[in-house]
């Protein structure tokens, strides 16, 4: 089994092994942002701003964050060629990183489901204009679903390699469809009537409704960690992890929430699977329904390759063939698909979660590798199971970082409510999410420095002590 194709241990990628260029994450990136969440985000805006409003306060709070997991997460990942969550052995310890491999896991089922149901919807709207059905049932886009659990494990179960391929296919169908969707919304409003169209159910308060889109902004950003130091593992380059991302999964996604906005503001309609065919018409509705299909499944195939080399990190999946794994991980997520409409409505609930505790975690992933570790990680002590050594802790776990993340989502849910979007007057000027991350890193920095550097722990030596480590 070749490490490349993500079906060894987690040992770091040599150079050679590494297989993503710019060119290639960059289509791995836009396939993964221009799926049906993005239009699903931008319907969600719809009820709250209107474009001009949705693209500042979105590409504002998208770019905050996208910009602080690459730095946080895809970089180290990308320098050391490891994953993520061997990284956060350094932070967590070599026990305490099961926490947020447990957390992400329960998150990426929610989100693997909820792209497999967008499938079955978009799937069974383009049964139903085939077949001139008016209406289609919560079965047929089940089943839909279904299928598209089993195309996404014959992809993934052949590693990254066929990812990478699939990627280079969708992902310029997809940013066509932008493309053509943007000028058939053209050719019914003109620029002027495009600024002009008012939100769906706006907060009284245009200030309240602005930062609620700059916080779903942050949080659409922020649920690209469970799965970027997974990927930029890959790349060649600490600069092909980095300007992808912010092509890909910042710019491409705010461009392809603007085409949800738009349409939204326009039908009046949140479900992107409605969109097509009132805009496109039946032929090329029926066709941009196919590619959103496709494009939901090159992004499940990502989150499920990620997320299968995270839960390497428990002993029990350790020594699990590739295959056997990721069928076991979507036959799980396969249960929560036969409840569509619990999990195509509860989409928010995913989103707050990714602001609520990635926001925070990526503060405390950013503070602990630049400010306090300067950017050096003892790779041989990421991978030693001796009591004592630098990442051992306390009985192998740190607790700093769940104290100071817990802390952090406390005061996030003491200054919004993610769940109905209202919140005290000091959201409406600071957000829930920047407070958030500040506190956390000012935790995270303060107890390091105060309490556990001084006690030896967590290996925070200079380069000159690493290089002996390693050597």
């Amino acid at each position: 089994m070749e490490k490349s194709n993500g079906q060894s241990d987690l040992l770091p990628l040599l150079p050679k092994e590494r297989t993503w260029g710019s060119f290639d994450f960059s289509m791995v990136n836009i396939g993964l942002a221009i799926a049906t969440w993005c239009f699903l985000i931008g319907g969600t805006l719809s009820l709250f701003v209107g474009l001009k409003m949705g693209l500042i306060a979105t590409l504002a709070g998208n770019t905050i964050s996208v910009l602080f997991v690459a730095l946080s997460n895809a970089i180290p990942s990308s320098r050391y060629g490891i994953d993520q969550y061997i990284f956060l052995r350094s932070i967590f310890g070599k026990k305490g990183t099961k926490i947020p491999v447990i957390l992400m896991v329960i998150v990426e089922f929610g989100w693997v489901a909820t792209l497999a149901v967008m499938f079955g919807k978009a799937s069974s709207n383009a049964y139903g204009a085939i077949t001139n059905t008016p209406a289609v049932s919560n079965t047929a886009v089940t089943i839909f679903a279904l299928i598209a659990i089993v195309i996404s494990w014959i992809i993934v179960s052949r590693g990254s390699n066929s990812i990478n391929w699939l990627n280079r296919i969708v992902a310029p169908l997809l940013v066509t469809m932008l493309i053509v969707m943007f000028y058939m919304l053209s050719q019914q409003y003109s620029f002027g009537e495009m600024l002009a169209l008012q939100p769906i159910s706006p907060f009284p308060n245009d200030l309240h409704n602005y930062i609620v889109a700059f916080e779903l902004g942050l949080g659409s950003g922020f649920s690209w960690w469970p799965i970027m130091g997974g990927l930029t593992r890959l790349t060649k380059s600490e600069r092909a992890a980095l300007w992808p991302n912010m092509i890909g999964v910042n710019i491409c996604a705010v461009l392809g929430t603007m085409i949800g906005l738009l349409a939204g503001l326009a039908i009046g309609d949140s479900d992107p699977t409605a969109w097509m065919i009132p805009i496109g018409g039946a032929i090329l509705g029926l066709v941009a329904l196919i590619i959103i299909s496709f494009a939901n499944v090159t992004a499940m195939t990502s989150l499920v390759f990620s997320t299968c080399m995270a839960l390497k990190q428990i002993k029990f999946f350790r020594n699990m063939k590739w295959e056997n794994l990721t069928l076991l991980f979507l036959a799980c997520t396969a249960v929560f698909v036969f409840f569509p409409d619990a999990i195509y409505g509860n989409f928010s609930l995913f989103l707050a979660a990714c602001g609520t505790v990635f926001g925070p975690l990526s503060t405390v992933m950013f503070v602990d590798y630049y400010l306090l570790r300067k950017q050096q990680i003892d790779m041989r002590a990421l991978y030693l199971d001796t009591p004592g050594k630098p990442y051992d802790f306390v009985g192998g776990y740190n607790f700093t970082p769940i104290i100071s993340v817990a802390i952090s989502t406390i005061a996030y849910f003491l200054i919004l409510d993610p769940i109905s979007l209202e919140g005290s007057t000091f959201f409406d000027y600071a957000s829930a999410t920047l407070p958030a991350m500040l506190l956390a890193g000012i935790l995270y920095y303060v107890i390091t420095k105060f309490f556990v550097i001084p006690k030896g722990m967590g290996g925070y030596h200079s380069k000159t002590d690493i290089e002996k480590n390693a050597g």
